[in-house]
């Protein structure tokens, strides 16, 4: 017969083995359901407005830009030019009168200007590294965005609604890419070049929203169905659900839920035209710690942006320049992501 210590502890390790199996099966499910499930779609294109007037040019657009220092011969075709006014005829130095003038660093053209930093700031125990692309376009068209599963004939994954950031950015000729919000692991209202993927409430987080007009704006997750019927009724061109929102106001918010130094991606707005892409490296001794939601949102802030966004991060956090990797992931494969952010020439003048 089994003495009363026995029994105890033998309740205490079928106990334990029960706890694991339920915690096992917990999880299990949580990866299915949020990181192996392919979940169905049915993507349906929303009204497209009419094209925008084209601004009478300033007289500076006779200017050319300077030439850069390393300018290499341009890999894709002249573009026409394509001014729809987007940027009211202002900043005619960004741009050429319709040639290519490409760097490792630079791309401008006649529709198209992008410059890249690298930027080396935090301290010798915290190091921060981080890649600041300064975007201007002319045709709101330039700004795209690629979904995985429009490329399953290519994907050699086995996930077909997951991609690499670097894979999607060659597959499109991007010229700049920064990885998405990841919609396919959670529930959201995605539109992706005027194609709506999900409308869904509640939503994952926050949303962001970039509009026909080349305005964008940010909205709290907290969203009712009459705020997104009023989102569509201003027709978007872009939908990305992640947040938190960097910016509320203009102005870097108290604090954030979240208060840990991450890897970043990142977008930011300063008026139709104008945005801006960061990616923050981290989790990476010596090189890069990565940044709160505070330090990222106060570098917008800096930059005189008036939206600012976050996007999925951590390992899916990467930024690719004409195909390529511009910022050092933290691991050698980074997770695959369902979507991304580029820039390439307006559809009009040999974008696709």
């Amino acid at each position: 017969m089994m003495n009363p210590k026995n029994r105890r502890v033998r309740r205490l390790v079928t106990a334990i083995v029960a706890d694991l199996l339920v915690l096992g099966a917990l999880l299990g499910g949580f990866t299915y359901f949020y990181f192996l499930r392919e979940r169905d779609y049915t993507p349906k294109s929303l009204s497209t407005p009419a094209p925008i007037v084209a601004a009478a040019p300033e007289s500076t657009d006779t200017l050319t830009s300077e030439a850069p220092t390393e300018e290499v011969a341009a890999a894709t075709p002249t573009p026409e030019v394509v001014d729809t006014g987007l940027l009211g005829g202002k900043y005619a130095e960004k741009f050429t009168t319709g040639e290519v003038e490409q760097t490792d660093t630079s791309y401008r053209s006649a529709n198209v200007s992008i410059d890249v930093q690298q930027i080396v700031t935090g301290t010798a125990e915290k190091p921060i590294t981080y890649y600041l692309a300064d975007i201007y376009i002319k045709d709101i068209s330039s700004f795209r965005s690629a979904v995985a599963l429009d490329y399953k004939d290519q994907n050699q994954g086995t996930r077909k609604n997951v991609m690499s950031t670097q894979q999607l950015s060659q597959l499109t000729g991007a010229l700049i890419a920064i990885s998405g919000d990841n919609f396919a692991y959670h529930q959201s209202i995605a539109v992706r070049d005027g194609v709506e993927w999900e409308n869904k409430l509640p939503v994952f987080g926050d949303i962001c929203v970039l509009y026909y007009d080349g305005t964008m704006e940010t909205y709290p997750q907290e969203l009712k169905r009459a705020d997104v019927d009023a989102i569509y009724a201003k027709e978007p061109y872009q939908i990305w659900t992640f947040g938190p929102e960097l910016l509320v106001d203009g102005q870097v918010p108290a604090q954030f839920a979240n208060g840990k130094a991450n890897p970043l991606s990142a977008i930011g707005y300063y008026e139709p035209g104008h945005y801006c892409f960061i990616l923050v490296d981290g989790r990476q001794k010596g090189y890069s710690w990565g940044m709160t939601y505070t330090e990222l949102a106060q570098v917008f802030y800096d930059l005189g942006c008036k939206v600012a966004f976050n996007l999925d991060g951590g390992d899916t956090a990467v930024m690719t320049y004409m195909g390529e990797w511009r910022s050092q992931p933290q691991e050698a494969s980074p997770r695959d992501t369902s979507d991304i952010l580029y820039i390439i020439e307006p559809a009009t003048a040999g974008g696709q």
